[in-house]
């Protein structure tokens, strides 16, 4: 392995020498010995000790990101956004998986810290809990996707009220009133905001939202088809219990297993039932048919959580800024007017 004593060497001037070089200071160096050092290193392939240079700086140049799950689609997009962003701006970024588990995320929290990482993106506003037990040697954090119940910290996120009433309203103009809600886990605030959207948009229009309608499921495929299930196949039926003629579902992973499950039960999509997700993940456009979905700006949001987050890196009293961003509808061949 080539060191910067071999560089020094082959320069014919000292080591310190090469450290001003490589580190821009804090001496001068002739023009004549910088071009010899930076010959060397090329010469030798020198790759200096970036992170034993970082630390000398007080930085690690690397920022910590929670994600629940890589194999959720939209978290997957999101953590390549915000990938993209930092490499712009000279960071690595350190991904632990969550699973939405505590003693995950406070293994996670805790070896992120210890490794002195720069910041802390965290797509679990239940982290923070975990993240606060390190007060004393806490860096900047910014919550993304989620919102911070208590107001103290930076989020960045869509309004997932909003967006959930839009997936709904959109059903709605078809024609449909009974309309079941998916959600995700409880009580993860997302599932909470997104079962509030549908059921606001539905008092809206004076369409029915009762409880009988909202199935709870994981942001997964098998969570989407086990609740789908419940709503939808005869054997889960309560007597007097009317079939729902579509479904806003709270992801497209979930909406996944609900295409499945419709299958399973012989209803035809959309033929015999409409179905509106939410999340906008380039995997719904490769559904059969194609999902009709609700798109966070993702780049937006990506990259916005990454600039705040690096302000409070450089400055770490910049003010606590809360972002909510706006989703669009994305119009697949998932949804036509109920049948009669």
């Amino acid at each position: 392995m080539v060191t910067r004593a071999d560089v020094a060497s082959l320069a014919n001037v000292s080591p310190a020498v090469v450290s001003y070089v490589i580190n821009g200071g804090p001496r001068p160096v002739s023009r004549e010995a910088r071009a010899r050092v930076n010959a060397a290193i090329e010469a030798l392939d020198y790759r200096p000790n970036a992170v034993a240079s970082a630390l000398r700086g007080g930085s690690t140049k690397n920022v910590g990101l929670l994600i629940p799950s890589p194999v959720n689609p939209y978290f997957a997009e999101l953590a390549e956004v915000i990938e993209h962003e930092l490499l712009q701006a000279g960071f690595l970024l350190s991904i632990g998986i969550t699973h939405e588990d505590a003693k995950l995320q406070r293994t996670h929290v805790r070896s992120l810290i210890d490794r002195r990482v720069d910041g802390l993106l965290l797509i679990s506003s239940d982290a923070l809990a975990k993240i606060r037990e390190h007060k004393e040697q806490l860096p900047p954090i910014v919550v993304v996707d989620r919102v911070d119940d208590t107001d103290s910290t930076s989020c960045v996120h869509v309004d997932n009220i909003q967006g959930a009433a839009t997936a709904v309203e959109h059903l709605q103009s078809w024609g449909h009133r009974r309309i079941a809600c998916i959600s995700g886990p409880w009580p993860l605030r997302t599932s909470k905001d997104r079962v509030q959207g549908w059921r606001e948009q539905q008092r809206r229009a004076s369409a029915p939202h009762s409880p009988d309608l909202v199935a709870q499921g994981a942001f997964t495929p098998q969570g989407g088809a086990e609740a789908a299930t419940s709503l939808l196949s005869p054997e889960h039926r309560m007597p007097g219990y009317d079939v729902p003629t579509a479904v806003f579902v709270s992801s497209d992973a979930q909406a996944h297993g609900v295409l499945h499950a419709c299958s399973s039960l012989g209803l035809r999509v959309p033929e015999d039932i409409s179905i509106v997700s939410f999340d906008g993940t380039q995997s719904a456009r490769f559904t059969q048919p194609p999902l009709t979905t609700l798109r966070p700006p993702l780049k937006d949001i990506g990259a916005s959580a990454v600039r705040l987050l690096l302000a409070r890196i450089a400055s770490p009293k910049e003010p606590k800024e809360n972002l909510v961003f706006q989703g669009n509808l994305v119009v697949g061949g998932s949804c036509a007017p109920p049948k009669g």
